[in-house]
């Protein structure tokens, strides 16, 4: 029996990517083959075949797992295939924030909400959150939606030991992690900047993650531009793991100001650092941080800088790692393989 894993896109860097490779890795420690397929992957990566591929090489006593996350074209084929079927669902972000500056992904995003009614032709679905169960529920029966974490305790930002930094009197580092994409709200972290500098606190802010909207990313350094601080702010990008433990272990807090996140894994790799977490509230990203880091006031930024100054004074680094921890053992093998071979019985 083999595993076969596919998604629409498979990218190293992406949340989505890489979690399906880490899908992959668990499935191999418990003893059998996986194969993963996607419509568009990183180029060079061999263990990647094309999804075409996956309706010739799949037999009826293999199980397949689809990872969800956006219109699936083949979504409908995928059903057909007589074998054990699981979705894992990561969210479907909401059109209407994406409308005004990315149309295209808008329109892709609601084809996919028009989709998720299909899911209920999954043997077993399971959601990244309860937030995407919850969401879920209203399009199939939330009652056979499993949650686990989009997280494996072998990724490598969980396998290094964090540098522990000496205190630093000079500007404090904020730092936003993800796709730079119109929901993240990456202009209300350079506004934070703005508003703390304009109090004499110095403030700098790094921007990790892919820029797949040339409009947005134009649209974010006019946006510092007119107010006097792009040269505070850094767009690095995607970047290596290497450089990425360097930004986690030198910024003083992480600010996250999506209004959708289907789970939010930079929450739980900032706690792993023992660096501070900020998150605004009403997306799942508040259900990994501690309570008193979500800001329930949303809009009101002269509120986001009151907690940043605490915050930024005042980290709290063992119960960040400790409840991070947790988060781990909630996606550990074992847990997997009850969803994978019905309560593990077929485990080598």
């Amino acid at each position: 029996m083999t595993i076969f894993i596919c998604a629409p896109d498979i990218f190293s860097g992406d949340a989505v990517g890489n979690h399906c490779l880490g899908i992959a890795r668990c499935v191999r420690r418990l003893g059998y083959d996986a194969e993963i397929y996607a419509q568009r992957f990183t180029v060079g990566n061999h263990d990647i075949r094309p999804v075409e591929n996956i309706f010739k090489d799949i037999r009826s006593d293999d199980i397949l797992v689809v990872s969800y996350s956006i219109l699936d074209p083949f979504l409908d084929r995928l059903l057909q295939i007589n074998c054990r079927k699981i979705c894992y669902f990561h969210g479907v972000t909401q059109p209407a924030l994406l409308q005004d500056i990315d149309p295209v992904t808008a329109e892709l995003c609601q084809r996919s909400i028009d989709q998720l009614p299909k899911l209920c032709g999954f043997d077993v679905v399971v959601a990244n959150s309860l937030s995407s169960k919850n969401y879920l529920s209203g399009f199939i029966n939330g009652s056979f939606v499993s949650v686990i974490p989009p997280v494996f305790y072998d990724m490598p930002i969980f396998q290094h030991k964090p540098v522990i930094r000496g205190s630093d009197s000079s500007a404090k580092r904020l730092l936003m992690v993800g796709r730079v994409v119109p929901h993240k709200c990456i202009e209300d972290g350079i506004s934070l900047v703005s508003m703390l500098r304009k109090l004499q606190f110095p403030a700098t802010l790094s921007v990790v993650g892919s820029m797949p909207n040339y409009e947005y990313v134009k649209y974010l350094i006019n946006f510092a531009r007119n107010l006097n601080i792009l040269d505070t702010i850094e767009f690095n990008g995607t970047l290596d793991d290497i450089d990425l433990f360097y930004c986690y272990e030198n910024s003083d807090a992480l600010i996250v100001m999506s209004r959708h996140e289907g789970y939010c894994v930079p929450v739980l790799e900032a706690m792993h650092f023992g660096t501070s977490v900020v998150v605004r509230g009403g997306t799942a990203a508040e259900e990994i941080c501690l309570s008193n880091d979500v800001m329930r006031f949303d809009d009101d930024l002269s509120r986001w800088v009151e907690v940043l100054l605490e915050r930024l004074n005042s980290p709290r680094p063992d119960l960040y790692t400790k409840k991070g921890q947790l988060f781990l053992e909630r996606s550990n093998d074992g847990i997997w393989a009850d969803i994978l071979f019905i309560d593990g019985r077929h485990i080598q």
